[in-house]
């Protein structure tokens, strides 16, 4: 491969008026951003003052979160050339989730108002404000981190092949270690959907914990198994028929989330490490998704057998009603997570002053001879919310879900909150900047810990820690060294 091949695998051109222009865009975001961020600020300080009814100013915030959502939108397009990459990603799912119903209230399309008008306005103004700065700190932590550049990698190492065939290996590892969970797991879960339906799954203690945990290795074997085939058109083939028989299977036990995330991953790898996909490709694809999952959301709770009918199938599909907008609106009823964080912290629950991180970190050690793992002691902040607000729903296995906004003002309060997350979403970008290196490995650990870390769009830190360590960062290591070993019984053999 020589130096113009490999210029072209990376995300901007190399040119020094390219160059110039990135900085340019960045150094007016950089300049625009931060007075855009004053403003919002400076409103949400005078709002009280000002004495106007709450409900009135709730399409007007709506508004300005909207156009603030197509501004990190737009200016991660102009910086990065695309939004179909680790933040752009992220981005995307976590404004669908916290923010699909101001996006459907502005346009129209709420039919019972945002949430179903079950939230009292002052409460609800407040959580779509909080998301709205919130979204705008991450960004701004963003564009710092994006003004540093990628990391100094432009050139694959004369080991190029040996690098590739060693993440290659670890993909096969990868996969030999979940198969059997894997096929254990689905066994055992398609068999309870199918007599009692999706919410089966969450009765009855469900898998043992050493099942979830080998089986949950199944994705990132096959990102890494696809960032690696390199020539090999054989194991890019086993990869993808991997993830589509995997994700065909969450589908019918009712998971979207996990189709979803395995198959996005997946999408972004293949994109980045073998060939591009078409953008009209991708469009088509995501407004399918939108309509299969509303279909999902409408049989899941119905028991397998009955799924199993094509007819059934069609006439639930033909009596949707405009299933992309359900699809959005269901989505971002996650904002009701927020809403009641914001009316039960502080004055039901105390702020938990980072606590909920460092158990979060608790999760990378297993259990090491505890009885329970501190982190379960703990407790999810998922699982202390639906307790709380919806104690039948908890009684039956179900949940809400959370968020990462929630989190942080749980954890920091108003002002705390949005400036932790301006700092992780510096950190977030530094890590996925690894990406735009040509080395095959690194494609592969942001891949797959893309599989894990988009459910915190709608979820907490509790639930990502472990994936990024144990199935992206552990793999990414081991090919490391196996790259080594390639390189160096090459060179004794010469």
């Amino acid at each position: 491969m020589n130096c113009m091949q490999l210029e072209s695998c990376l995300p901007f051109p190399r040119t020094d008026t390219a160059g110039e222009a990135q900085v340019d865009h960045l150094a007016v975001f950089l300049a625009v951003h931060p007075a855009m961020l004053a403003l919002l600020v400076a409103a949400g300080l005078a709002f009280p003052a000002v004495g106007v009814d709450a409900e009135t100013l709730i399409y007007p915030m709506c508004c300005v979160f909207v156009l603030m959502f197509a501004w990190i939108l737009g200016t991660s397009h102009a910086v990065r050339g695309t939004l179909f990459e680790p933040y752009g990603l992220f981005v995307l799912a976590a404004g669908v989730f916290n923010g699909g119903q101001q996006l459907l209230e502005v346009f129209g399309q709420n039919a019972n108002g945002i949430l179903g008008g079950r939230v009292a306005p002052e409460t609800l103004l407040e959580a779509i404000y909080l998301v709205t700065v919130s979204f705008g700190f991450m960004h701004w932590g963003a564009l710092i981190a994006f003004r540093r550049g990628p990391a100094a990698e432009d050139r694959l190492r004369k080991g190029a092949s040996g690098r590739r065939r060693a993440v290659r290996l670890v993909g096969w590892a990868l996969l030999a270690v979940a198969i059997v969970p894997t096929l254990m797991f689905f066994k055992s879960s398609v068999a309870v959907v199918m007599d009692y339906g999706y919410i089966g799954l969450y009765r009855g203690g469900g898998q043992t914990s050493i099942v979830l945990v080998l089986s949950s290795f199944l994705i990132p074997g096959a990102v890494f198994l696809l960032t690696g085939s390199g020539a090999h058109r054989g194991a890019r083939w086993v990869a993808l028929g991997v993830v589509g028989v995997y994700a065909v299977l969450c589908l019918f036990l009712g998971s979207r989330g996990g189709a979803a995330m395995g198959c996005v991953a997946v999408a972004w790898a293949y994109d980045r490490s073998v060939r591009r996909i078409p953008r009209k490709l991708i469009a088509v694809l995501v407004f399918a998704a939108l309509i299969v999952f509303a279909l999902v959301r409408e049989t899941r709770d119905t028991g397998g057998r009955w799924r199993l009918s094509l007819a059934e199938q069609y006439a639930t599909l033909t009596a949707l009603d405009d299933p992309v907008t359900s699809s959005i609106a269901e989505m971002g009823h996650s904002l009701v997570i927020v809403t009641h964080t914001l009316s039960l912290v502080p004055s039901s629950r105390d702020y938990d002053w980072a606590v909920s991180y460092l158990y979060a970190l608790s999760t990378i050690l297993p259990n090491l001879g505890w009885e329970v793992h501190p982190s379960v002691t703990h407790g999810l902040l998922a699982d202390w919310l639906v307790r709380t607000v919806d104690p039948t729903i908890a009684a039956t296995g179900g949940g809400l879900g959370f968020s990462f906004i929630a989190e942080a003002y749980l954890n920091f309060g108003w002002f705390g909150g949005p400036l932790w997350l301006g700092i992780l979403g510096y950190l977030l970008c530094r890590l996925f900047l690894l990406a735009d290196s040509v080395d095959p490995a690194k494609h592969a650990l942001i891949a797959s810990f893309l599989s894990f870390f988009l459910y915190f769009a709608r979820g907490e830190s509790a639930t990502v820690v472990r994936g990024l360590v144990w199935y992206a960062l552990i793999p990414y290591l081991l090919a490391g060294l196996l790259a080594k070993h390639v390189h160096r019984s090459a060179a004794y053999e010469e």
